[in-house]
């Protein structure tokens, strides 16, 4: 699991990989990170309404890594 954080900004995504291989990244339901996830996460990912195990999105295998890298960028990782 990877938790990202954005200075001054509360709250945190969170990723990991499901035994897929496909990406699951969580946050807050409204915000500066909600609008990061939906920027990061909108184009290749599917919105997950909770029922493998959470709530966010769900990013195909093939698209991780980009996404990872992605909010890497705009984001500060801290684990």
């Amino acid at each position: 699991m990877s938790i990202f954080v954005t200075s001054g900004v509360s709250g945190q995504i969170k990723t990991w990989r499901l035994p897929s291989g496909d990406l699951s990244v969580t946050g807050p339901l409204s915000g500066p990170l909600e609008q990061i996830m939906f920027e990061v996460c909108g184009r290749t990912g599917a919105k997950s309404n909770g029922n493998v195990g959470c709530k966010g999105w769900i990013v195909p295998a093939r698209s991780a890594e980009a996404t990872v890298a992605a909010l890497e960028k705009r984001c500060i990782k801290i684990s």
